[in-house]
């Protein structure tokens, strides 16, 4: 039990730093680039893994591929093509407390597409996470030319494709292997993003980053996309789903937590507000359903 309370918490620290270094690294490289190659590596790293450790695999019935393709294509690529993007102009607090919103865009998906009956809390819950969204999209001004309201735009188109994900694939995860859905997901987003490679590498000059550079991108592929992951399975396999729930909202104090460390970024008193109402529904959504049968969706910063 300790060991999946450890593993929850290490999960969540980097998730929490991945926001940081998408920031960083986005000075480094272009967002393409930035994207094409997290991307790339992530792919070929979960597919090396999968075959490693796997002797035995159980592929998808051919009616499901395409769903696989859907949750590659809006899980990896658009995910986190919008999601370095947007960090570029934005701050890695706002866009943690986007993604702490995905809980409530996939249960208004679940009211629409599955028809789920919410409680009276959920939909209190929904209203404080929006206004908190509104408060946060708002903390400096409504001018699209502004870097900041731009940059969170784009990330809400990310955190939008992220909250689809996880709804389509609720479903092919009763049915298939996680791992073997993650590392199809990642196959599916590294081959969409392979015929970019012209325009990404040709004229790149592989030391313009500096080891720094390659650094966050490794975070980025592996860590983030890897050992972040795999603790948060082995995590939610041992604990129950409202117990890694407290985790999860965490990651967002813990963003401003280590900018505040390492930036000496400082937030605004409306962003706090906006933040604490994100986070207030959300927790309110969640353990307003039934402990064990709640779902998560993955940790998806970006």
């Amino acid at each position: 039990m300790l060991a999946a309370y450890l593993a929850a918490f290490m999960q969540t620290l980097i998730a929490a730093g991945t926001f940081l270094v998408a920031k960083d690294a986005t000075s480094r490289f272009s967002a393409l680039e930035l994207a094409w190659f997290r991307i790339i590596l992530s792919g070929v790293l979960v597919a090396g893994v999968f075959l490693a450790t796997r002797s035995r695999h159980h592929l998808p019935a051919r009616r499901d591929w395409p769903v696989f393709v859907a949750l590659g294509l809006l899980g990896v690529t658009m995910n986190q093509m919008c999601f370095l993007l947007g960090i570029r102009f934005s701050t890695p607090l706002h866009a943690s407390l986007l993604y702490a919103f995905t809980p409530i865009l996939v249960l208004v998906g679940a009211i629409l597409h599955l028809g789920e009956r919410p409680t009276w809390r959920r939909w209190a819950g929904v209203v404080l996470a929006v206004g908190g969204v509104v408060l946060v999209l708002t903390a400096r001004g409504l001018d699209l030319a502004a870097g900041v309201f731009r940059g969170d735009l784009i990330i809400l188109v990310a955190v939008f494709a992220w909250s689809a994900y996880t709804l389509v694939g609720k479903r092919v995860l009763a049915r298939y292997d996680p791992f073997m859905v993650i590392t199809l997901v990642f196959g599916v987003g590294a081959l969409s993003v392979l015929p970019a490679a012209p325009w990404v590498l040709g004229g790149f000059h592989f030391a313009r980053p500096g080891v720094a550079g390659w650094a966050e991108i490794l975070y980025l592929g592996a860590i983030t996309s890897g050992v972040a992951f795999t603790l948060w399975y082995y995590a939610l396999k041992r604990l129950e789903a409202s117990q890694v729930a407290v985790f999860t909202n965490l990651q967002a104090p813990f963003t401003a937590l280590l900018a505040w460390m390492v930036l000496g970024t400082v937030p605004s008193g409306q962003v706090l507000v906006g933040g604490a109402l994100v986070l207030a529904g959300v927790t309110l959504v969640q353990i307003s359903g039934n402990r064990r049968r709640m779902s998560l969706p993955e940790p998806g910063s970006g």
